[in-house]
């Protein structure tokens, strides 16, 4: 036994209505289309579901139960086109970014204030893991888009080049490298050197870099927490490569000192991911305009 939703919504209405005239109105038909639509439903599920008494039409048992079923189904349903038209437009829904901890901090905040400004009826949920996680993650379609750093993704993310991030050397304040003008990365072959967790894009930044100039490098600790590698840097014990935005307030302190580099600056490119294949939602693309992000 099937039933068929179009001839279901016809005997809704016309019980709703208590008229096949005014179901016939809604449904834009005539009346015998509805009559017609009502005795195919009957048919089709073998019993009758309306009676006559005199001059009275009425529902039989079967009728009545199935008229309480179809009261929920289409309460259902226009429950469900109510929130499907929340994500037709940016009035309402939910945007759900994936980002690095560096980047929840320093780059984050502006942005999605500003977004809040514009669209104040979307909710925003941030959520963090290194670049990597959160590039596996969005495979998983757990987030709509995420900003992180770029690393080589592979064909089934889209990625849109955002912002370009820099990074300084940076030593304890009594290092053999300070007062010097700059460094070269070469000088860098024996220095114990602390660099982010695997996944983070900064890592494979650094890592590429010395690689490049082949620099070997003496990792001392491999770090998630940014705190962490500012304190051991500040107690002297190695050096590290951190986001200028990372290390501002230590520097006006005078707690680290960030050293040039003879080869210049590093820049990090970060970049807006999403999947390849994945239709983006209004919230989604409403943001990549809001950052002048093209795809």
């Amino acid at each position: 036994m099937e039933i068929n939703l179009n001839k279901l919504r016809v005997f809704y209405l016309t019980v709703r209505e208590k008229s096949i005239t005014k179901a016939a109105e809604k449904l834009f038909v005539t009346q015998p289309a509805v009559t017609m639509q009502i005795k195919s439903l009957e048919e089709g599920l073998g019993i009758k579901l309306f009676r006559k008494r005199g001059n009275v039409i009425e529902l039989t048992e079967a009728g009545k139960d199935l008229y309480s079923y179809a009261e929920k189904i289409f309460d259902i349903v226009r429950k469900m086109e109510g929130r499907m038209a929340r994500y037709s437009d940016v009035s309402g829904g939910c945007l759900v970014i994936g980002t690095t901890r560096s980047f929840a901090r320093h780059l984050m905040p502006d942005v999605l204030s500003n977004f809040q400004e514009q669209f104040p009826n979307v909710k925003i949920s941030l959520r963090v893991g290194s670049s990597k996680a959160i590039a596996d993650d969005l495979l998983e379609f757990k987030y709509d888009l995420g900003i992180i750093g770029e690393l080589p993704y592979g064909s089934k993310l889209k990625t849109i080049n955002y912002t370009k991030e820099e990074f300084r050397l940076v030593t304890s304040n009594d290092h053999r490298f300070v007062g010097r003008r700059s460094v070269s990365l070469k000088e860098l072959e024996n220095e114990p050197i602390i660099i982010r967790e695997e996944g983070a894009s900064s890592r494979h930044l650094i890592l590429s870099l010395l690689h490049d100039h082949n620099v070997s490098p003496s990792v001392l600790i491999e770090a998630g927490s940014v705190e962490f590698i500012k304190k051991y840097v500040i107690m002297g014990r190695g050096v590290s490569f951190l986001y200028v935005s990372e290390i501002r307030r230590e520097i006006e302190k005078g707690l680290l000192r960030d050293i040039p580099l003879k080869e210049g600056p590093i820049l990090l490119q970060t970049v807006i991911a999403f999947p390849r294949d994945a239709g983006l939602s209004p919230a989604a693309e409403a943001f990549l305009r809001l950052t002048e992000c093209t795809y």
